[in-house]
């Protein structure tokens, strides 16, 4: 029997798969969005992308059960009460067995309104229709199937999380250019997915049982008292949830609604790009919502602290340099990724990305405060992040347009993203400005790095946008190269790293031994 690892050595193994998990999902997306989006055309693809937003509000009505599987599995697995791990997982299973059964046929309901509203061609309704109802089943049932999938992250096993979906991504893949090819276009899409459901419920399930072989499936052990709990934590996050659908996905929704479908395409291809290059610095504190719940379960408070400024030391390191380097290449990026005659996707980029990064650089506190239960402090935010959002997206798409979605969300996801860390560091008792510290030797290592690419791009590199993908993507990758080694000398001469960080880095990165010397 292996001796059981400490909660560092838990974060470093979970956050090293998360980011190969990462980077292998977003590979495969920016090799098949261009394949998609040439087989189905820029309308189909707004569709898809209008339904995923339909679908995403349907799940606000859980009350937010589910947000809760992860933290109370790494609570009681923690203690040992296994008993209480078998109720969280059955009462789960149970209570969205019955959500389920409601929504599925709310969903045919209501349908012919929705799509109406979202001002679907008459020509493509049939489509949508299809896309929307089996989205919906399909979202269901896995919803059913959580608590099962939700022991992988319960008991810190995020490797075996990442392993699975890099294999089923591979089936995955098989059937998107199957379906395609054979012209099914967006119901093939849909209908790959749901075999794709098949596939990761049925390992999920057998994985469960392994890794926890005190698991026992019993409809009664479901209790009123579990589902209160999972209840009252969920419920906060679930308002959160709203927000953050009204932040990054109701835009998609106001553009269909005041300006067309067609547009809707350039905002998700822009909010994508800038959304996955989010999640790259997010996997830092990815593994912190178990490890924090662990924490506290232990009663090691002190090391919540450190965990946070630790944590938010490592995000704002990674997340600056990454984030200045998207905005300064956007065009780049978009005329080596899907050619000529995306720019307004390269400005949704540059726009969005200034409010993503002001959302993600509060990761670590986020994830620690919802590891430790303080759910309010996610709720407050998102009710500020909506109305904000809601109030400037709809008057400025209104005054000025596609660019006024863009503002909109950016402006209140910074004002947000501020109300929350001034609330959580007067929680952990850790001023404001030990935070806002962390910043000013990575934008000071920055400036040079980011004026050099911005000079090259724009006064050579963009000068000729005919140069071809190919040839556009090699310019990317040297500037790429450029940026990170000017990047990495400055930042070890602001000695932002202390003895600690090299040390750490040095012991679970021995590739990076000899860079820090």
């Amino acid at each position: 029997m292996q001796p059981e690892q400490s909660v560092s050595q838990k974060i470093v193994r979970n956050t090293k798969f998360n980011i190969l998990g990462t980077f292998w999902g977003i590979l495969v997306a920016l090799f098949l969005t261009p394949y998609i989006i040439g087989h189905i055309g820029v309308e189909r693809f707004g569709i898809w992308a209008i339904v995923a937003v339909l679908t995403g509000y349907f799940g606000l009505l859980d009350f937010g059960i589910g947000t809760s599987f992860i933290k109370y599995i790494s609570e009681f697995y923690a203690k040992k009460d296994y008993e209480k791990v078998n109720q969280v997982v059955n009462t789960g299973v149970i209570f969205y067995s019955i959500f389920a059964a409601l929504i599925i046929p709310l969903a045919f309901l209501i349908i012919n309104p929705l799509l109406n509203v979202s001002n679907v061609p008459p020509e493509l309704y049939s489509e949508a229709r299809f896309v929307f109802l089996l989205g919906i089943i399909i979202f269901a049932v896995s919803n059913a199937l959580s608590s099962l999938g939700a022991i992988q992250g319960g008991l810190q096993r995020m490797d075996i999380t990442n392993k699975v979906e890099i294999a089923v991504s591979i089936p995955m893949i098989i059937g998107t250019i199957f379906f395609l090819e054979r012209g099914y276009g967006l119901r093939g899409l849909m209908i790959n997915n749901a075999i794709i459901l098949v596939i990761t419920s049925i390992i999920n399930i057998i994985i469960a049982f392994k890794l926890l072989p005190e698991l026992r499936f019993n409809p009664f052990l479901f209790t009123r008292e579990m589902l209160k709990k999972l209840f009252d934590f969920g419920y906060k996050l679930q308002i959160s949830r709203f927000a953050q659908l009204i932040s990054f996905q109701t835009d998609k929704f106001l553009i269909t609604y005041f300006l067309g479908i067609g547009l809707v395409t350039f905002y998700q291809l822009g909010s994508s790009v800038t959304q996955k290059l989010r999640q790259i610095p997010l996997l830092l504190v990815s593994a912190f919502v178990p490890a924090a719940s662990e924490i506290e379960a232990k009663g090691g408070e002190g090391s919540l602290n450190e965990l946070y400024l630790r944590g938010s030391k490592y995000l704002i390191l990674v997340s600056i340099p990454l984030f200045l380097f998207l905005i300064s290449n956007a065009s780049l990026i978009m005329l080596a990724w899907m050619g000529e005659g995306y720019e307004m996707a390269a400005l949704a980029i540059q726009i969005l990305g200034v409010g993503y990064f002001a959302n993600l650089v509060s990761g670590a506190a986020s994830s620690i405060a919802v590891g430790v239960a303080k759910t309010e402090f996610e709720m407050k935010y998102g009710i500020l992040m909506a109305i904000l959002n809601l109030f400037l997206s709809i008057i400025l798409i209104i005054k000025i347009g596609f660019i006024g979605a863009l503002i909109g969300t950016t402006i209140s996801l910074t004002i947000a993203s501020l109300f929350f860390m001034k609330m959580f560091c007067n929680h952990l008792g850790s001023p404001l400005n030990d935070f806002i510290k962390l910043f000013y030797k990575p934008v000071i290592a920055c400036i040079i790095p980011t004026l050099t690419i911005l000079l090259s791009n724009y006064g050579f590199w963009l000068a000729s946008t005919s140069s071809g993908r190919l040839i556009n993507l090699g310019i990317l990758g040297l500037n790429s190269v450029i940026f990170g080694g000017m990047y990495i000398v400055f930042i070890l001469l602001t000695k932002y790293l202390d003895e600690y960080d090299r040390k750490l880095i040095k012991s679970k990165f021995p590739l990076l031994r000899y860079l820090l010397g």
